[in-house]
């Protein structure tokens, strides 16, 4: 009941249903809020002391862990999340999706791309041709096929084919040779010609032989040793039977010869009909035979007595001074058969750079007349050729600046020397001589094939 006071009744009121229940919840809801009240008192206790030192370590290290075990969650799963990322990424680039999206990717974190990009593809494209090229330059054989002109040649040599190699440098064009007789045995040739440095330093003999045996034509193989090579001939004579080379030749020419080589260490002749080819020994050339001969016979005949004395140094020297009498009595009977219509093709590996003494009586003198083409190797066809400009070097002392930066028509191919026509092989490996820098870049491993006509050819015609 409650009493009206501005009338001074008393007024009797009734209550209303569910009024004791919401008092009640309110009730409840205050000591809740009472019983939190008093737990964040006792936290804030706790943490002011009111706990011991150990329990707080306790928690301490209970709530670094719970941090740690979330961050190692979090972490997991971020890498997941960007190596799915990554993935994709790379999928959709390499499969040409979304390659605006991807572009806009890069060039937002890496701004400085986006002036570089067609520089960066230049670069990377140059690297990758350059590589390319190192790579294939160095692994495979070219064929340089080449016309010589030769006045008054006889018509049974037209067309003639000549395949000259040179500076092969014991090196491997794959097992037994295979890319190389690749290439060499789709060729039709009549001779074949091995200007030195077949061999070179390492001695090792090996990879000329399989190119011997692997050949698949039968023209004759005519090779000279280059000035890599180990030498020709032995410092003591072997104990063989049979021909005097057997007992003085280096066991890598006698090996070559065994495989149906001929060491041209005299002069050959090579008849076609009635006319002949002779190839001879570039260094033969300017040696008068006949008072060569005269001096070595004496040798000769001085070191036999010897020997028969007891003499063990004549005994040595004997076997070597017999080589060289036949060779020079070889070289009298070439210089006495050679007519003036006669192809004389000489063969030495070094490049010639002096004119030939030209012997208007050659027969008379014994020596060799000029000859009519020099084929040589030596300079590997420089090494390293830069584009636009040629070879950089060529091993040649007596060349201007040494070598550096050479004249290019003597680094390879045809030029003349005063009246003598001069072909110089590219080579198909790199000489010692050529220093430290080994390769051959932008410069092809080359089979030379060269054909003889008696034609006038474009550079003789100045073309």
């Amino acid at each position: 009941m409650n009493q009206d006071k501005s009338k001074g009744k008393v007024k009797k009121t009734t209550a209303k249903p569910g009024a004791s229940k919401r008092g009640k919840s309110v009730a409840k809801k205050g000591a809740d809020l009472s019983a939190e009240k008093k737990k964040k008192t006792k936290k804030s206790q706790s943490s002011a002391g009111f706990v011991s030192k150990e329990r707080l370590k306790q928690l301490e290290q209970s709530e670094t862990f719970m941090r740690l075990s979330r961050g190692a969650r979090k972490g997991g799963a971020k890498v997941s999340y960007y190596g799915k990322a990554a993935v994709t990424g790379f999928t959709d680039f390499t499969s040409g999706k979304n390659e605006k999206k991807i572009r806009d990717y890069v060039y937002k974190r890496a701004p400085w791309l986006a002036g570089w990009r067609f520089s960066a593809f230049i670069i990377i494209s140059i690297v990758l041709v350059v590589v390319m090229t190192l790579v294939f330059n160095n692994n495979s054989v070219a064929v340089d096929a080449h016309t010589i002109s030769i006045a008054g040649l006889p018509s049974e040599f037209e067309g003639y084919r000549i395949v000259l190699l040179s500076d092969l440098n014991a090196r491997q064009f794959g097992d037994d040779q295979v890319s190389l007789l690749r290439t060499l045995n789709t060729l039709n040739y009549d001779c074949m010609i091995l200007a030195g440095d077949m061999v070179g330093t390492s001695g090792n003999a090996k990879p000329l032989y399989e190119l011997l045996d692997g050949k698949s034509s039968s023209a004759p193989v005519y090779f000279v040793a280059g000035d890599c090579d180990p030498g020709p001939l032995l410092s003591e004579p072997r104990d063989a039977t049979g021909d005097i080379e057997n007992y003085v030749l280096a066991d890598w020419i006698l090996g070559a010869m065994e495989r149906g080589a001929v060491y041209l260490d005299s002069p050959v002749q090579i008849k076609k009909g009635q006319s002949s080819l002779w190839l001879t020994p570039e260094y033969m050339l300017d040696t008068q035979a006949s008072p060569l001969l005269s001096r070595l016979n004496s040798q000769y005949r001085s070191e036999t007595d010897a020997y028969i004395s007891g003499s063990d140094a004549a005994r040595v020297a004997l076997p070597f001074t017999a080589y060289r009498v036949q060779n020079a009595q070889a070289l009298l009977n070439a210089v006495n058969r050679m007519s003036s219509s006669d192809i004389q093709i000489s063969v030495g590996h070094y490049p010639p750079t002096a004119s030939y003494n030209a012997a208007a009586n050659y027969t008379d003198s014994g020596m060799l007349r000029t000859p009519d083409l020099v084929l040589c190797g030596h300079y590997c066809g420089g090494g390293i050729k830069v584009p636009l400009f040629g070879a950089l070097y060529v091993p040649a002392v007596e060349a201007p600046r040494h070598g550096w930066f050479p004249d290019q028509t003597i680094v390879e191919g045809t030029r003349h020397l005063d009246t003598v026509e001069v072909y110089t092989t590219g080579g198909l490996s790199i000489t010692d001589s050529m220093g430290p820098i080994r390769l051959r870049i932008n410069n092809q491993p080359k089979i030379t094939i060269l054909t003889l006509t008696k034609a006038l050819t474009g550079d003789l015609l100045g073309r």
